[in-house]
């Protein structure tokens, strides 16, 4: 199970990882915002990742099931 991230923190990972991850505040519901990639294996995938400000931790849970969406390895968020 990976270890808690900030929210900058995760968002800045996935960015270097890949730029073409994009985020949308706008399109969340209530405080929640949708982190986006236009290709994981030829298909449009995104994920509702709570929003409670950027230095809030991004539980284990979340970080796993956005691995597991785009299909992540797992070694990007060792430290």
């Amino acid at each position: 199970m990976p270890k808690r991230l900030k929210l900058r923190e995760l968002l800045a990972l996935l960015k270097q990882h890949d730029r073409r991850f994009k985020i949308y505040r706008e399109r969340g519901k209530g405080s929640h915002l949708q982190v986006f990639h236009p290709d994981v294996s030829g298909e449009k995938k995104s994920y509702p990742l709570p929003n409670h400000g950027m230095n809030s931790d991004v539980r284990p849970g979340h970080i796993s099931a956005i691995i597991r969406r785009f299909n992540l390895p797992r070694r990007i968020f060792k430290s």
